[in-house]
């Protein structure tokens, strides 16, 4: 049966555990680019599941960035063509706002009999027969740490790590999204666990290679400002990637440099893909919202944190992206 065939519906917690424990074969996957959060959550979602005696296969389009191959079990995340061949009861997407999101993961999804959607996006679709949403969560970490608790088991260290990374990452390092009081018992939670805190907030927030400091100094030389200084721009182009050696996952967190300056209330780091492609990575302080304007763009994500990627030569997708957030930022 296809995807637009089948009746989408919400569901809670519970029926959300049970539908995974009704499985005996799961498909696990997340998103493009994948960050910290679509990581952490995938590994601690398979090692809750395989702990439950599950048949899990963990799948993303990208490998997994160097930077989170400080996680346990980073190596159990496949590409799809890895799994190709495998049949699943169930399909289970974390983290992905919509189906495109999946990118060549989709075709499992949607292969399966029974889809699933564990997310906290606002702007989710609802792509799964099931879907379980609270975009009133930091990250989707919150809701696999949910999970757990449902399922009557407690993280263990590699557990927490995996779940550490997915909150820390999505919040900043505890400095911007929607912590509340669940939020901060679940990082206690984790310390209980045996979380290494301090080794895992230097890994992944402030030790950096050399190769991302050679790229972020590009950005900063780019770095101009617009609407007496309430919005910064950064400008990445094929040339600055080439001519430092670097990839494009060493953007991630990138763009909150151009955020953490005094007066700066909205921010954009543009990323020239290739001559068709442009790549906006988007983040505010409240009360505006990015999440909206992405949405505008084709893309999605949180309000204060957001992105897109658009089939518009550079220069031309810059003026429209500059235009957009101005006409937000300087009302």
């Amino acid at each position: 049966m296809g995807l637009k065939a089948r009746t989408m519906q919400t569901i809670n917690l519970n029926e959300t555990a049970r539908v995974l424990m009704d499985a005996g074969r799961i498909l696990l996957c997340t998103h493009v680019m994948p960050d910290g959060d679509a990581i952490g959550s995938l590994l601690a979602a398979g090692k809750l599941l395989r702990g439950k005696g599950k048949d899990v296969t963990m799948v993303c389009h990208h490998p997994v960035p160097e930077y989170l191959r400080i996680l346990p079990g980073w190596e159990e995340v496949r590409l799809p063509a890895e799994a190709a061949e495998k049949r699943f009861d169930l399909a289970c997407s974390i983290d992905a706002s919509d189906l495109e999101r999946l990118g060549d993961a989709g075709a499992l999804f949607t292969a399966a009999p029974k889809t699933l959607v564990i997310d906290h996006h606002a702007s989710n679709t609802c792509f799964g027969e099931l879907n379980y949403i609270d975009s009133k969560v930091a990250a989707s970490g919150n809701l696999v740490y949910r999970l757990y608790r449902e399922l009557g088991t407690e993280p263990d260290a590699d557990a927490a790590a995996c779940l550490y990374t997915a909150l820390s990452t999505d919040t900043g390092n505890f400095s911007f999204g929607q912590m509340d009081e669940e939020f901060f018992l679940q990082v206690s939670g984790l310390m209980h666990a045996g979380l290494d805190i301090s080794g895992y907030a230097r890994a992944l927030h402030l030790t950096k290679d050399l190769s991302f400091i050679r790229l972020l100094t590009r950005a900063l030389n780019s770095l101009t400002f617009e609407c007496d200084g309430r919005l910064s721009i950064m400008l990445l182009r094929v040339k600055d990637f080439e001519e430092t050696g670097t990839s494009h996952e060493l953007t991630e967190g990138l763009v909150n440099k151009g955020l953490n300056i005094t007066g700066v209330k909205m921010c954009f780091l543009a990323t020239q893909l290739d001559d068709e492609y442009t790549k906006f990575s988007l983040r505010a302080l409240a009360p505006y919202n990015v999440a909206e304007i992405a949405t505008e763009f084709g893309g999605g994500g949180h309000l204060l944190a957001a992105g897109c990627t658009v089939r518009i030569p550079m220069d031309e997708a810059v003026a429209k992206m500059k235009a957009r957030m101005l006409q937000a930022v300087c009302e």
